[in-house]
């Protein structure tokens, strides 16, 4: 009984994990086209930029632990 409820938690911690990393790709590859994140955090080196993406990604992330959590 107790393997089991471990690897369904296992199973729905990478589930909810893939879900996560998706969302972040879709949402930054939407950032890329529209902003040109990436030229600006490299050939630009903005650093506001780079602290966009950054705090974006942080914040799905935390969403997701939030959504997994409750």
């Amino acid at each position: 009984m107790e393997i089991g409820r471990f690897l369904l938690s296992l199973l729905l911690t990478v589930v909810w994990s893939v879900v996560a990393v998706a969302i972040v790709v879709v949402v930054f590859e939407v950032f890329q086209r529209r902003y040109r994140l990436l030229e600006e955090i490299f050939q630009e080196n903005s650093v506001a930029a780079a602290i966009l993406a950054g705090s974006f990604v942080i914040g799905v992330f935390y969403v997701v632990t939030q959504i997994v959590i409750h």
